[in-house]
């Protein structure tokens, strides 16, 4: 059995041979030019990134709609705007797809585009105290938000990813309550294309997400990604997903950064002896391991492959 069919076998829940491994081998993403960049840039929205010295990704620091009474007189930006180079056409069609799924990501697709368009705070603010008009905003970021998964689709991808961040690590960021009128209602409108077409959708949210789990599984995701070790009950999230939606991530980053090697070789153990049985799981870190010791990445990933046999 190739890569690829096992993996749509896990996440269907089909059982799959061995639990796919997230080291790269599992999918390539690609992502409409002009959206993100890994360094610093304004981007199409007028927010400004600025990368900082050892970090990850680059951060928002200017929030062109901080100030809702400037509505009337924000350009919305044009999500035809965004490229699709034939540089872009050549890796997409140079990707081995008796091998790897083929995705079509979207950076900062709802919440996240409202966050760093309006900045946290004013964003929490105005969902609460000005609902008209943050409902403006978020119905014009949904519209933009539904052409950029149309565009991806049009390409023929596998599987869409959505990285949204909706928790922090004690607790969501908005109540369940607010998420389900304001944020929730968006990706059912968007996702309804997808599953349209018969796409798998990908959703990433770091943070402890126990509490809208089963919200989210009704938009009929095919993955869940990462559920966080340190800010989730992972026993009680396996229980509301568990043949429901595959789970990828769940193996604790912060002991690959920060343990020694026989502590990684423990939370890998840990992590397979909670996941793995019964499928509708894809192993891998619940956060980047850029960066962690050496001999404690290669460790994560031999000890992932000798366990991963069904």
């Amino acid at each position: 059995m190739n890569t690829r069919t096992n993996t749509l076998k896990a996440i269907r829940h089909e059982n799959p041979a061995f639990v796919p491994v997230f080291d790269g081998t599992v999918w390539e993403a690609f992502e409409l030019g002009g959206n993100f960049e890994w360094k610093s840039f304004t981007d199409q929205w007028g927010v400004v990134w600025q990368a900082e010295l050892g970090g990850y990704a680059p951060v928002d620091v200017v929030h062109p709609l901080s100030d809702l009474s400037k509505l009337d007189e924000y350009q919305w930006p044009d999500p035809w705007a965004l490229t699709w180079t034939p540089e872009d056409q050549q890796r997409f069609d140079a990707v081995d797809r008796a091998r790897k799924l083929v995705g079509g990501i979207h950076i900062n697709f709802l919440y996240e585009r409202l966050r760093c368009l309006m900045g946290m705070d004013n964003l929490l603010i105005a969902l609460q105290e000005d609902p008209d008009r943050a409902q403006v905003v978020l119905d014009r970021v949904a519209d933009y938000g539904l052409v950029c998964l149309q565009r991806l689709l049009d390409l023929g991808v596998d599987i869409i990813h959505i990285p949204e961040d909706l928790g922090t690590s004690r607790d969501l960021i908005m109540s369940p309550e607010m998420f389900r009128r304001f944020i929730l209602p968006a990706y059912e409108r968007c996702f309804a294309e997808v599953r349209r077409r018969n796409v798998m959708i990908d959703f990433h949210t770091d943070g402890a997400i126990e509490r809208i789990i089963p919200d989210l599984i009704s938009l009929g995701i095919a993955v869940l990604n990462p559920l966080e070790a340190t800010a989730n009950d992972q026993r009680r999230a396996r229980d509301l997903v568990k043949g429901r939606v595959a789970v990828l991530g769940g193996i604790n980053s912060k002991i690959v950064h920060t343990g020694t090697v026989d502590d990684v070789r423990r939370e890998v153990r840990r992590a397979f002896e909670l996941w793995k049985p019964g499928g509708g799981w894809l192993a891998g870190p619940d956060q980047v391991v850029i960066g962690a010791p050496t001999d404690n990445i290669k460790t994560l990933w031999e000890m992932c492959w000798e366990l991963a046999p069904y």
